[in-house]
């Protein structure tokens, strides 16, 4: 079933306009077709009712129940020096199921946070995108930015990808149990040394994934730090 982004609700009935209007055209959607709509974090079964060259009125069926399936994770991805690389990842996080993005400044990330601010509207529509793509509960949250000496343990189980060698492979940590996962990924020119000793201090793991040393790819070890099937 085809989901689609509401632009406004009136009573009963969810409003499509704008740049969901011509994705509901390019779909070839029919008056009585059942779709889901995305209205202020709330997601809803309903019948395309009338569709005009400006708009697209649909009639709720009922809410769908919003479940992300557990752990809940947050990643704290240290923002690329190449920013355009922050779309892929902000896409590829949503499409495995991370719950929370916050970009993160370290040592050899990408610096400006004003630069930063202005992506973030991008950011967001991409999680949206991918949302509706992959079908997944709710949309990835993309959090403001923040600096990795402010990091703190606030999650059940909190990991770091470290550059420097980890205690233990992913792939061999065990989640059962656990409801909440925090998980530090750094730029690809890795973490400094007193970075990764710090956020040692501070209580995170450090763990490795496949073969990560300082040239890793971070794309990659965000969709493998972040995937978790049950």
């Amino acid at each position: 079933m085809d989901r689609f982004i509401a632009t406004a609700k009136v009573g009963n009935t969810l409003i499509i306009e704008g740049e969901e209007l011509r994705h509901i055209f390019a779909k070839r959607v029919k008056i009585g077709q059942e779709l889901e709509l995305f209205f202020e974090d709330k997601l809803y079964l309903c019948l395309l009712e009338k569709l005009t060259k400006k708009s697209a009125l649909c009639i709720v069926i009922k809410e769908l129940e919003l479940t992300a399936p557990l752990p809940l994770t947050t990643l704290y991805q240290c923002v690329p020096v190449e920013l355009r690389t922050m779309d892929f990842i902000v896409e590829k996080v949503s499409e495995v199921g991370a719950s929370r993005l916050v970009p993160t400044l370290s040592k050899r990330s990408f610096q400006d946070i004003p630069t930063i601010n202005k992506r973030m509207e991008r950011w967001k529509r991409v999680a949206l995108s991918a949302f509706k793509q992959c079908k997944r509960p709710k949309p990835l949250e993309i959090a403001p930015p923040t600096k990795l000496e402010e990091l703190k343990v606030d999650a059940d189980l909190n990991l770091l990808l470290d550059n420097f060698g980890g205690e233990k492979s992913l792939k061999d940590i065990n989640l059962n149990g656990v409801k909440t996962v925090s998980l530090v990924v750094g730029p690809e020119g890795g973490f400094t040394r007193q970075e990764s000793e710090l956020l040692r201090e501070r209580g995170f793991i450090p763990s490795e994934t496949l073969s990560l040393h300082p040239t890793f790819r971070n794309r990659r070890a965000v969709r493998c730090g972040t995937y978790y099937e049950p």
